[in-house]
């Protein structure tokens, strides 16, 4: 199955109110290769993590297009392995260095082969495609507020945030443990589809109605990078912002 060569472009911005950006993104248009992480822990360690995790899922997703052979289950397995693979490595640093414990990251990976996209996440930064105008999000938040709304217990984001239950209480992290659930998905490409992957320092404070707006408003992935960060920025900055948009070249 070959390559799917994508345009893309990347931004990220450490906000209005973090002192650094723990942030980390990779994008390798020619390959067809995308990754994002969004860190945690204290002393800039969830930089550190961030960078691990996005660095190592990257290796491997790179390793996996230079073997053109591979299947549809196949492709689906390796986004997962490369989430697993990032888990491994930031577990180890934090073995190696003690000083780094606690230190976590989310992560979305994709991958572009043949006519499809293969994609793994773990926490709460987000897949999106546009196509047609219509904004659709390929994944699901690993939340506490994801979780409770799931159940049941709560009508809306608004009456959960009301109740005090923080925006930022994973259920899933990479780094935290040895092992770690990923899940997994794949979607077909058609001409004109555009994929986000984004940190919650844009969905998180910026509606999905308002991210399609900008995006279906935008001429062109570059500004469509921009208008996404100044948006999120005018909804208060209140965290890092990275982002990726990205068209398939079909």
């Amino acid at each position: 199955m070959a390559v799917h060569r994508v345009e893309c472009e990347h931004r990220t911005h450490v906000g209005l109110v973090r002192p650094h950006n723990e942030d980390y993104l990779a994008c390798f248009p020619d390959l067809g290769v995308l990754v994002l992480g969004d860190g945690m822990g204290g002393h800039q360690a969830g930089e550190i993590a961030a960078r691990i995790a996005v660095e190592a899922a990257a290796e491997a997703l790179l390793s996996v297009q230079e073997e053109d052979a591979a299947d549809e289950l196949e492709s689906l397995l390796e986004v997962g392995r490369a989430a697993e693979e990032a888990n491994r490595a930031v577990f180890e640093a934090v073995a190696r260095d003690p000083a780094l414990k606690g230190m976590g990251t989310t992560l979305v990976t994709a991958l572009f082969r043949g006519e499809r996209v293969y994609f793994s996440y773990v926490g709460d930064s987000r897949l999106y495609r546009l196509r047609d105008g219509s904004l659709e999000r390929l994944t699901r938040d690993h939340s506490l507020v994801q979780e409770v709304l799931d159940n049941g217990l709560f009508g809306s984001r608004a009456e959960v945030r009301a109740a005090g239950i923080g925006d930022n209480i994973l259920t899933r992290c990479i780094g935290l443990d040895p092992d770690v659930e990923v899940d997994v998905g794949d979607v077909g490409l058609h001409e004109g589809d555009i994929f986000l992957a984004c940190t919650d320092g844009l969905c998180g404070r910026v509606s999905d109605q308002t991210i399609r707006h900008v995006m279906t408003a935008s001429p062109s992935l570059r500004e469509m990078a921009s208008d996404l960060v100044e948006v999120a920025l005018r909804a208060g900055g209140r965290d890092n912002i990275s982002v990726i948009v990205a068209r398939p070249l079909l």
